[in-house]
């Protein structure tokens, strides 16, 4: 039996749109920061090292996935190609994923469904990883999640429905 190929056509107007706000939310969290910086001193009660906290935190998340966005916003021609060799995502890596060196499962985050994967250390090595993906695989792992994400975020598709066209060129993890 010959898989025929899957081809994802990439959607960036959502991108685009999520761009600006996660670029709002690095200045926002610069300005946050900047606030707690300013409050810091002799007889501050916590207040101040809090705001600075949290401002670091919403820059550092809106850096990440305003690389995310601009990937995905940037991109021409197709998202994902999904063959018989491997999965090849061209918002994560310009080299192909072989379906033997990968894992995948949908997991639940608390707010909502995403495709998550592992790719093996000795395939992961030769892939190139853009860093956005890097930085969200190092928080995925922290969560005890696989490592990386299959982005449905300009696609067209939710993660069930990506899914369900990975599962027709290898099954999902238990």
């Amino acid at each position: 039996m010959t898989l025929q190929p899957v081809i994802i056509g990439n959607r960036p107007l959502l991108a685009r749109l999520l761009l600006l706000f996660w670029a709002a939310a690095v200045v926002m969290g610069a300005l946050f920061a900047l606030a707690g910086l300013r409050l810091l001193g002799p007889g501050e009660k916590g207040g101040a090292a809090v705001l600075l906290l949290l401002g670091m935190t919403l820059s550092l998340a809106g850096i990440i996935m305003s690389g995310l966005c601009w990937r995905i916003a940037r991109l021409r021609g197709p998202a994902i190609e999904l063959t018989a060799t491997g999965l090849l995502d061209h918002r994560f890596s310009p080299g192909l994923i072989p379906w033997e060196a990968l894992t995948w499962k949908i997991v639940f985050n608390g707010r909502g469904y995403s495709v998550q994967f592992d790719v093996e250390p000795a395939s992961r090595t030769t892939l190139s990883i853009y860093w956005p993906q890097r930085a969200l695989g190092l928080f995925n792992s922290l969560l005890g999640q696989p490592r990386f994400t299959l982005v449905a975020l300009g696609t067209g598709h939710s993660a069930h429905g990506l899914g369900d066209m990975l599962a027709g060129f290898k099954p999902a993890a238990v």
